[in-house]
């Protein structure tokens, strides 16, 4: 499945879903069942559904990912080593041309592809964007102060002005307004000005990246701008064998929803 001629833009967008084998809280989840077929697979029959994508590539540096991708009838390409996933994309990314590149997770296979699309429209739209990703709202505060949950808040055209894992913004003593209400949780989906995605990969890390431990950290401190489009809610991912058997389980409603719906 090389290319797809359903794009409706006159931008070439390239979709990278980096998928390693090596996992270290599950190892080998690229290739977990979900319904008869590898994570990773299921992953992008959901991601093919963007109307705005010309090619879907899996990125990966395992041979029994690369073979259950071709087999399944998609594009898969080898890389290197990297020590992220975004350093893998763009190795794929300099074979190909494309003017934007799209990096979904090869573990959310639950990932609402009008998502993605949104935000390849969202950089088609304001030509001052380089990069684009997803926030949803907290449903309240106990997220909001986990620092596994990432905060992103905006200015008031909805570009980031800063991500942290701490529960921002401050709260002034006595203010009666929320944290969490004023916060977005970030999701880890982003598209990608093509030049901006290798100028991001030539930069060398940062204090605030190495500080919060978050990579588009970055990106903001050299003076790339992000602009956060807000989704209804956060992509289920797997890390564990206890999220697959969440999805397992979300999968098998969604899809027997889609039936009675049919019937």
């Amino acid at each position: 499945m090389a290319e797809k001629q359903h794009s409706d833009n006159a931008n070439k967008v390239l979709v990278v879903i980096p998928a390693r084998y090596e996992s270290s809280r599950f190892p080998g989840k690229a290739l977990a069942d979900l319904a008869g077929a590898p994570l990773v697979v299921r992953t992008i029959q959901r991601a093919s559904g963007m109307r705005m994508a010309d090619r879907l590539v899996v990125a990966t540096d395992d041979q029994r990912i690369l073979a259950a991708v071709q087999q399944a009838g998609f594009d898969c390409e080898m890389t290197a080593d990297h020590p992220t996933g975004t350093d893998r994309i763009g190795e794929v990314a300099a074979r190909h041309e494309a003017d934007i590149v799209v990096n979904l997770q090869g573990d959310e296979p639950l990932l609402d592809a009008r998502d993605a699309d949104a935000l390849v429209r969202s950089l088609v739209h304001d030509p001052s964007l380089d990069i684009a990703t997803c926030g949803h709202s907290f449903g309240g505060e106990a997220l909001w102060r986990d620092p596994n949950a990432v905060k992103v808040i905006t200015d008031a055209t909805g570009k980031a002005l800063y991500f942290s894992r701490a529960p921002i913004p401050g709260i002034f003593p006595g203010s009666d307004h929320h944290g969490w209400q004023a916060a977005l949780r970030h999701v880890g989906i982003y598209a990608y000005r093509a030049e901006a995605l290798r100028r991001f990969l030539e930069l060398p890390r940062t204090t605030l990246e190495v500080t919060e431990g978050l990579e588009q950290l970055r990106a903001l401190e050299n003076g790339l701008r992000i602009g956060v489009v807000e989704i209804a809610r956060e992509p289920v991912g797997v890390d564990t064998p206890q999220d697959l058997e969440l999805v397992r389980r979300l999968w098998a409603k969604h899809h027997t929803d889609d039936q009675d719906e049919g019937m």
